[in-house]
């Protein structure tokens, strides 16, 4: 596939891009262990979004997959498209049904440190230039981050599993505006106590 677009989102930052549609993201792992968290919205009108819930309910519902790998991004009711198509993914084990992220409250909260920096602002940071604010950083999905739930209905955050090289695809099927963050997380198992950077490459459509 010939590459349009590439570029390094550095550890504990956030980055957008826009996905033509037909276009490929490939968010890959550089040096490995690291979890992305990602939001997705229709470039030409903001109101529709990704949305954690309805993929996962449809994608099950369909036998397209499950909480940890599913084949079909949705958006929000009550539009319902699809958004993005997996095409490839060399981890398929993501938390594909919670729809959260780190922020700074969370950490103030559960570790006590103020002014850590967190996937809530780097994805506002990420999506200021084009228009959105905090307030619009929706559902998220939590790409290669690896969460054992239980049969009680709690989770237990175990380290990521991806390594050097691991990658996921993802084919536009409208025009997408995609903000990543690599997660700042180093006081939980989340990327192995540590953060990293994440590599993005934008492939033309077939």
């Amino acid at each position: 596939m010939e590459i349009v677009e590439e570029f390094t989102i550095p550890a504990r930052e956030g980055r957008a891009v826009r996905v033509e549609k037909g276009q490929v993201l490939r968010i890959h792992q550089i040096v490995g262990g690291q979890v992305g968290d990602c939001v997705f919205y229709n470039a030409d009108d903001y109101r529709e979004w990704f949305h954690v819930g309805q993929s996962w309910a449809t994608n099950v519902i369909l036998g397209t997959g499950t909480s940890k790998s599913f084949k079909h991004f949705y958006s929000k009711p009550p539009r319902e498209n699809v958004m993005l198509t997996v095409i490839a993914d060399t981890c398929a084990n993501h938390w594909g049904n919670m729809g959260g992220r780190c922020s700074a409250k969370l950490y103030e909260r559960r570790d006590n440190l103020d002014s850590h920096r967190s996937c809530q602002e780097n994805l506002t940071e990420a999506l200021a230039p084009w228009g959105l604010s905090g307030d619009e950083v929706m559902d998220v999905f939590n790409v290669f981050m690896n969460v054992e739930l239980d049969s009680g209905g709690g989770f237990k955050i175990l380290p990521t599993e991806v390594g050097a090289g691991d990658y996921i695809d993802l084919r536009a099927e409208m025009n997408v505006l995609a903000a990543i963050s690599a997660c700042p997380a180093d006081t939980s198992p989340t990327n192995n106590g540590r953060s990293a950077p994440l590599g993005i490459k934008l492939f033309a459509g077939s």
